[in-house]
């Protein structure tokens, strides 16, 4: 138990301490896409982040809301894989919010910008998406096999 505790510790830390993941999705004719995005995550390992609605990606989750996204490390082995559904959420009540952490997210480079805070604000979707599998995977203090390598985290049923 205490080593279940400690792997969704340090998954959340993990999450939070990167911006920058791969979400992978599958448009209305099943052809799989995949996008580099940042990201902003809260303590239940919901993920946000913007797009726009002309994209292949936004139609994509559209046409199938389900979506795998996934961050890693290689200096240091890591990885976090997250399953969920993505829905947009632009019009919601708490979207100001959302989009105000994704923004703080996309400005932290002070020399480049992510190529979305380039484009009218009011024309970018804000995506939010509810893990319903996640599996982390530390790989820097395994000794052999995969006893200690992956670790899958129950999902708070309140998120």
């Amino acid at each position: 138990m205490e080593t279940d505790r400690r792997a969704r510790t340090d998954a959340l830390a993990f999450l939070k301490r990167n911006t920058v993941g791969v979400v992978a999705t599958a448009g209305h004719d099943n052809i799989p896409h995949v996008s580099a995005i940042h990201y902003y995550a809260d303590d239940d390992f919901n993920i946000y982040f913007l797009t726009l609605p002309s994209s292949r990606k936004y139609k994509a989750l559209s046409a199938h809301p389900q979506v795998a996204f996934t961050i890693l490390r290689e200096d240091v082995p890591q990885t976090l894989q997250i399953e969920g559904m993505a829905k947009d959420i632009t019009l919601d009540i708490d979207m100001e919010e959302k989009k105000k952490n994704i923004l703080e997210v996309l400005n932290v480079n002070p020399y480049f910008f992510a190529p979305i805070t380039k484009l009218d604000p009011e024309k970018t979707a804000v995506i939010w998406l509810r893990p319903t599998w996640i599996r982390w995977a530390d790989y820097a203090f395994a000794q052999y096999g995969t006893d200690r390598v992956f670790k899958e985290i129950p999902i708070d049923p309140k998120s």
